[in-house]
């Protein structure tokens, strides 16, 4: 919208309603001229109604408008009394203008101030058939104190206001600060305005009343000047002064020829005189200068056939030099290298030396471990000796007493020997115990992604495979298996993954072929929560889903699960970790919320046995334990095992078995889904993962046995 008036040359002037209408926008703290009355209404709201214009509506409080008839009471606000603006409803069916009921839910206790009830934020709401009752009541011109007897509803006053006659706006020149009714802009263009218009009289440049004066005596180039020196030209344009100053008779200046010792200084019409009277002065001077510039060239010459000579002797030797830097080049180059091999050289020594302090620190726990030995090897040879002298007087009865001792410790040590087993597979069980999940539910949260990523790149480790888990304590065993760098279709592009079904203890008692519901999802571990998800129910013609004859079936899912970009720009990946959700909805089976009592039994029977042979784990000597990991390569769950285990290096001798080579095809056959898996001195104790808390007991009995 805009409003008209015309400039002083007769131009029609388009005025927008933001500029003319600073009344609308200007604080009720300002004072106005007192021959015109003060707007009463506040700056507009900074964020209006859409469909509102800006400057129409009050900051706070009501209406403030000369309403034609008195409005009635329902269309006024409880707190200011005003007309309702952009009016909220409560709950107990006051209303309130937007501001005020802002103001009354800031304050610590929120009561409506007409009943003093309670009132909840989530409770109060835009009164819209209110708000178009108002906008539609008659009000007088917001000018009427300026003589506009217009009345229009609430709604047309932005309208109205565009065209007003008696609306003060500003002056439609930016720099002018004057303010004047609508009608009056173009007496104001014309005549009043300082900052109008104008033209120079001198160059017809057109600027600013304001700075007519300036250029004239600055900068116009027609207005007439008088020539500085005086002379009998009293006025001239300023454009022509420069060229006047080489002309005036009167101007002071040196004869041309002063650079050749010529002295002369005086007024422009004594200079042809001086110059036809010294013409034989002026020539002598130039034929000196010309002889001192002809010595000159000649002592030049001779300088320069001087150095001529001196010049092959400086290329020899300039050649001699280039020579020697690069031979001293060749020498630091040179020198560098044995230097860079040195480094290595200590390097390695220095290696060497830490690994020989190390092994000298346990040649001295050796050395105890020694002498402790040969003590109690001299105590068995007294003893023995002992034994010897009483056993010649009674041999018979000594042999017999000896076979019987014998046949006892042969028959503990099978008993022993089968314990071992029942821990071993017991620790089997206490390991599923701990880590599966039976719900039918798998949260894996994978670490390190992107080191894991860029071996999946690089072809290294393309997938990998998760922990099992289960439909419930006899159902289906499953696992989830990921290409961080995509397979298939979403290789090098997506993020794919894929549900397996695997082979289980109690397959046999399950229907075939699985058909429950199997959701995929990428959790967002950021405030929103915006999960990626995918599910499908799975085909029962679909081999991936028949009772597994190997230890699992080939993988079935999503090869385009989501992609790269959309993975690493959300808040999918927090501290190098992603967590995949693994879910099936299970049809026909009903949810067990807690352990079979007998599942409970179980494992408390497994904890207390373990707690009661993990004695047997230590050696009988005071030397450190050896921990076994079966692993291969690459194996990323293993590289994190021995990342947990670092700080408890000192306290063990870790010795690793690649079931991958041939010789270890009997660990292969066991481990090959479980690695990592760890014993120690020869006993089961986890696989998986490393359990810190369980290792570094079974280490304190190791070290405190005798």
């Amino acid at each position: 919208m805009s409003a008209g008036g015309r400039s002083a040359d007769g131009r029609e002037v388009q005025i927008p309603l933001q500029q003319v209408a600073p009344s609308l926008t200007t604080p009720l703290s300002v004072v106005l001229p007192p021959h015109r009355p003060a707007n009463p209404w506040p700056p507009g709201d900074p964020t209006p109604s859409p469909g509102v214009p800006a400057g129409f509506l009050p900051v706070l409080g009501g209406f403030r408008d000369h309403f034609v008839d008195p409005p009635e009471s329902k269309y006024c606000c409880e707190a200011c009394r005003l007309v309702l603006c952009q009016p909220r409803q409560t709950e107990c069916g006051h209303r309130f203008c937007q501001s005020c009921i802002n103001e009354i839910l800031s304050r610590p206790s929120v009561v409506c101030p007409a009943d003093m009830e309670p009132l909840f934020k989530d409770k109060i709401f835009k009164d819209v058939c209110c708000h178009r009752e108002i906008m539609a009541l008659k009000v007088y011109c917001r000018s009427k104190a300026n003589g506009c007897q217009e009345t229009m509803s609430l709604q047309q006053i932005p309208e109205h206001l565009n065209v007003c006659a008696f609306y003060e706006v500003p002056c439609p020149l930016g720099k002018c600060k004057e303010r004047m009714m609508r009608k009056d802009i173009p007496d104001h263009l014309s005549w009043k305005c300082k900052h109008r218009e104008s033209s120079c009289d001198f160059c017809k440049t057109k600027m600013p009343l304001t700075e007519l004066q300036k250029h004239k005596e600055t900068v116009c180039p027609a207005f007439p000047v008088s020539c500085p020196n005086l002379c009998s030209f009293s006025s001239l344009p300023r454009s022509e002064l420069s060229n006047h100053q080489h002309d005036c008779p009167k101007a002071q200046v040196c004869c041309q020829f002063h650079r050749y010792g010529c002295t002369f200084k005086g007024l422009n019409q004594d200079l042809r005189t001086h110059e036809s009277t010294s013409a034989a002065e002026h020539l002598r001077m130039m034929a000196n200068r010309n002889s001192s510039l002809e010595n000159k060239v000649e002592d030049l010459k001779g300088e320069l056939l001087e150095r001529y000579k001196v010049l092959p002797a400086l290329s020899s030797r300039l050649s001699d030099l280039e020579k020697q830097n690069d031979e001293l080049r060749e020498k630091n180059r040179q020198m560098e290298q044995k230097l860079a091999t040195m480094q290595k050289v200590m390097s390695s020594h220095s290696e060497k030396l830490l690994e020989t302090e190390l092994e000298l620190r346990s040649l001295r726990g050796l050395r105890d471990d020694v002498e402790t030995l040969r003590g109690t090897l001299d105590a068995v040879r007294t003893r023995l000796t002992s034994l010897e002298g009483g056993g010649r007087g009674g041999a018979g009865a000594t042999t017999h007493t000896l076979a019987s001792l014998e046949t006892q410790l042969n028959r503990h040590d099978d008993m022993l020997s089968v314990h071992e087993i029942r821990l071993a597979d017991m620790d089997l069980r206490f390991q599923v115990l701990e880590t599966a999940s039976y719900n039918g539910t798998l949260i894996w949260k994978i670490r390190d992604y992107q080191r894991r990523k860029q071996e999946a790149v690089a072809a290294k480790t393309l997938s990998l495979y998760s922990q099992p888990f289960y439909t419930g304590y006899f159902g289906y065993r499953m696992c989830a298996r990921v290409y961080l760098n995509g397979d298939g279709m979403g290789k090098g592009t997506h993020l794919s993954l894929f549900f397996v079904v695997m082979r289980g203890e109690y397959d046999a008692l399950l229907p075939w072929p699985f058909k429950q519901k199997v959701t995929l999802m990428l959790m967002d571990q950021g405030p929103t929560r915006k999960h990626l998800g995918d599910a499908f129910k799975p085909d029962p013609n679909s081999s991936s889903f028949r009772r597994p004859v190997a230890e699992m079936n080939i993988a079935s899912g999503c090869p385009l699960f989501v992609s790269q970009s959309v993975l690493e720009t959300g808040s999918y990946i927090r501290d190098d970790t992603i967590f995949i959700k693994n879910q099936k909805i299970l049809a026909g089976f009903p949810r067990r919320e807690s352990r079979d009592e007998a599942a409970e039994l179980d494992e408390m029977f497994v904890l207390r046995r373990c707690a009661a042979l993990r004695p047997r784990f230590s050696r009988l000597t005071h030397s450190l334990p050896t921990l076994t990991l079966f692993t291969k390569d690459p194996c990323p769950l293993c590289d994190e095992a021995k990342e947990e285990l670092e700080p408890l290096k000192h306290r063990f001798v870790l010795q690793q078995v690649d079931i991958s080579l041939p010789e270890n095809s009997i660990w292969r056959d066991r481990y090959r889904w479980d690695i990592p898996v760890f014993h120690l001195n020869g006993q089961f104790v986890m696989k998986h993962r490393v359990n810190v808390i369980l290792l570094d007991k079974l280490l304190r009995d190791a070290e405190t046995s005798p």
